[in-house]
């Protein structure tokens, strides 16, 4: 194949515009590579666009200037128990996992920071970080003009936490967002990005060494040459339905995901002989099911909002602490009963009384419940108890076809009685003995306006009148986080675990270091970022390879 038969041709090629694919395109070219970057959308940013725009980093230079101190072995251990739980093992060498699973969380350690440093360094990103905590009696106050500044880790209340806050970075105030530094730094770095192209295939020489894509660009077909080698940063496979039912537990109703986000990783990258890994595991959030019924990127439910509101399943009993980080609530609808040969939770009741719908405050996480004087579609109001789970019923039927047929149970009624009076003493003592309720720092953070009186902010006794409402919640994600596996090079590695040559992968494409684990606000960019940047450094550096078919 003769080099003038290529619409492309570069050091490297990167596929994909979030904080993944940027990170890489952006070192690389700094290293000194000729880069091209390929987008499927006809917009760039990918699903770091569609985010709150931080990157989560341990011992990030904000930190370091302020002297806080963040040890490497207390991050990893925090990391590790809330990714991989199920092999978590305090004082083994390994901390119980796997040791290339421990290896990339503990690279990430290494390695988040530096990849920052260096692009804030190079007049790529301009970004910081803020320790203050966040005033939980004045949520609306907060640091630095950023929406997450000062908000704690989503896991700061186990014992393995000892830095629960400001291991988050966000554009300096004043600054544009990630996204828009990332595109001006890249281009600015000589970056070129093609946009609208669709990679459908992964070109290798005669020795397996992986030297360009194919790509579809509308209906024409081009071929772009990569001397050193390819990076995919090209998202999960959030919108292709197939492959979701496939590997993800219990059921998805619907994603903030990039319509890009069509798993084409998954399928190039074990046509080139990937291994796969981290398959069944998504950043998962929860969305109303009447929304996420009539639209693929339906409004999500990130923190429950309000004090008398609680989370009940088809048998009107509660389930989890409702003010848990949207990630690990969300695993609740995905539990299995053995015992019934059911998924229990597949859809959860949010109910709340007219206190917390009518108040005025837009404070923490209200969205998407509306304000006073607003409606939205999925909301149902119901003038008593009666009345409200007669309507609930009512909308369970009219979408049962999508569903499996779910309904209310015949003891919903009896049980939501008991439920309610049980949850009302818990907060007439501040204390609940269920589920903890308002002992997670991120609860507090994100509850909203605090009842003046209650001896937990989080929770409140429900009206003795109506009206009382109900948003049927359903589990969603923000993206899928498994595909082709990695090392900490962000090589992609084949079947034996050996690295295909000139083949690099980061972000949500590729299996996650996080397993199931959601360290804090912006840990999917950060990572991304991380190795992203690795990708990036390390496929500049490549040999030059030979065209050879």
């Amino acid at each position: 194949m003769a080099d003038d038969m290529f619409d492309f041709e570069a050091d490297v090629l990167v596929v994909g515009t979030g904080g993944a694919g940027f990170a890489a395109a952006a070192t690389a070219a700094i290293e000194g590579a000729s880069v091209v970057m390929f987008e499927r959308n006809d917009h760039i940013g990918g699903t770091t666009g569609a985010s709150g725009g931080t990157a989560w980093i341990p011992n990030n230079a904000s930190l370091r200037a302020q002297g806080k101190e963040d040890p490497r072995d207390d991050a990893i251990a925090y990391m590790c128990r809330l990714s991989f739980p199920q092999y978590y093992c305090p004082g083994h060498p390994t901390l119980g996992l796997p040791e290339d699973y421990y290896e990339l969380i503990a690279n990430f350690y290494d390695n988040g920071y530096k990849a920052i440093d260096y692009l804030v360094e190079a007049g790529v990103l301009d970004v910081m970080a803020d320790t203050r905590p966040l005033d939980f009696e004045n949520p609306t106050q907060m640091p630095s003009g950023n929406l997450l500044a000062g908000f704690p880790d989503y896991g700061a209340e186990i014992p393995e936490e000892r830095l629960p806050t400001g291991r988050h970075v966000f554009p300096t105030p004043g600054k544009p967002g990630m996204v828009d530094q990332f595109e001006a730094g890249a281009r600015a770095k000589g970056v070129e990005i093609a946009m609208g192209r669709q990679v459908t295939g992964i070109l290798r020489n005669d020795d397996g060494e992986v030297v360009g894509l194919e790509v579809r660009y509308g209906h024409i077909a081009e071929l772009a040459r990569a001397r050193k080698g390819v990076i995919f940063a090209s998202g999960g496979f959030a919108h292709n339905a197939e492959l979701v039912r496939r590997y993800i537990p219990g059921r998805i109703f619907g994603t903030c995901a990039t319509l890009g986000a069509q798993g084409d990783f998954v399928r190039l990258g074990a046509d080139a002989g990937a291994k796969l890994g981290n398959m069944g595991n998504a950043w998962l959030k929860q969305v109303p099911l009447t929304a996420a019924l009539r639209s693929p990127t339906p409004p999500s439910v990130w923190l429950p909002w309000g004090d008398a509101m609680i989370h009940v399943n088809k048998y009107g009993r509660r389930v989890v602490d409702e003010k848990m980080p949207y990630h690990d609530r969300s695993k609740a609808h995905a539990v299995y009963d053995p015992t019934k040969r059911e998924y229990p939770n597949l859809a959860l009741f949010m109910i709340y009384d007219d206190t917390v719908a009518s108040s005025e405050s837009f404070a923490g996480m209200r969205q998407p419940m509306p304000r006073p004087g607003e409606s939205a579609e999925f909301v149902i109001k119901g003038d008593d108890w009666d009345d409200l789970i007669a309507k609930i019923d009512a909308e369970l039927a009219a979408v049962e076809d999508h569903t499996g047929a779910l309904r209310l149970d015949p003891a919903f009624k009896a049980n939501l009685a008991a439920t309610i009076e049980r949850f009302g003493g818990f907060a007439a003592t501040g204390v609940d003995e269920d589920f903890g309720r308002g002992q997670a720092p991120i609860g507090r953070a994100w509850n909203g306006p605090n009842r003046e009186g209650s001896p937990n902010p989080t929770m409140a006794p429900f009206a003795s009148e109506g009206p009382y409402y109900c948003i049927i919640v359903v589990c969603g994600m923000l993206d899928t986080n498994g595909g082709p596996v990695i090392n900490a090079k962000s090589q992609v590695l084949d079947g034996a675990g050996e690295p295909i040559p000139g083949l690099y992968g980061a972000g949500n494409c590729v299996a996650s270091p996080a397993g199931q684990g959601y360290w804090g606000p912006g840990a999917t960019i950060g990572l991304g970022i991380t190795y992203g940047h690795l990708a990036g450094r390390n496929a500049a550096a490549e040999p030059d390879k030979r065209l050879t078919f």
